[in-house]
């Protein structure tokens, strides 16, 4: 037990961690294998081990200090960044992994961690040692892949608990993936919270300028879509009514 206090400040670890704690490879890979044989430790996936606690004998570290080290590139977004922020209400065991690197989808505990191909770690935080987009990344990723990793409806009511957004931050984003339909699915959902997160008219504005030369569906259900003239884009219909307002 001799390693394990820096292992449980650390909570989880890759074998070169375990090198450097250690400072010899053929005595990290003896111990390591004694700790998982006594149940200090789990194997999470490869090359990837979690301390244990004795009191629960599940890993302390949480699904999301697990999913911000799968790669050296991963981090939580979409629905699984709403429920870090606390904005996401219900037991989800999916977890969203975003990552430059690919790996494969495995479980652990329960939780299931997939993941989503990215191209860029732009507009993501560290938070208490956890990667996660910032609140405004994961409103305009939730958006954009609405239907996929999250659901309007969820994306909706997650954006009504939300007390402040930064509109500078929405816009470089929006900026940077560079698509004028986004533009226009953004604008037209965050036109619902106007009024309760402060958003100026000018941003509406951007958003109209961008995108007003093309039309379109907002996802792929389109039987359930109908006619917004003023955003020219096909959507639900009378999206208030998705928003819980208990």
């Amino acid at each position: 037990m001799k390693y394990l206090n820096e292992l449980t400040k650390r909570k989880i670890f890759n074998y070169k961690d375990f090198i450097e704690i250690v400072g010899d490879d053929n005595l990290a890979k003896n111990t390591l294998q004694n700790y998982l044989e006594k149940g200090y430790i789990k194997r999470i996936k490869h090359n990837l081990y979690g301390v244990v606690s004795l009191e629960t004998n599940e890993c302390i570290a949480d699904k999301f200090l697990i999913a911000s080290n799968i790669t050296d590139t991963s981090f939580i977004s979409h629905h699984s960044a709403f429920e870090f922020y606390g904005y996401y209400n219900q037991v989800y065991y999916d977890v969203n992994v975003s990552s430059i690197s690919k790996f494969n989808t495995f479980e652990f505990e329960e939780n299931t961690f997939s993941l989503i191909k990215v191209s860029s770690t732009n507009f993501v935080e560290e938070i208490r040692g956890v990667k996660v987009t910032s609140i405004e990344r994961t409103i305009v990723d939730s958006i954009k892949d609405s239907g996929k990793y999250c659901e309007l409806e969820e994306t909706l009511n997650c954006i009504n608990m939300i007390p402040y957004i930064s509109i500078k931050d929405i816009l470089k984003y929006l900026k940077q993936i560079n698509s004028k339909m986004l533009y226009k699915k953004v604008g037209i959902i965050l036109s619902l919270f106007k009024d309760k997160l402060n958003i100026p008219d000018s941003f509406f504005d951007i958003c109209h300028e961008v995108s007003d030369s093309i039309k379109g569906h907002f996802d792929k259900n389109k039987s359930a879509h109908v006619y917004n003239s003023e955003w020219k884009i096909f959507i639900y219909k009378d999206l208030k009514n998705y928003i819980n307002k208990e």
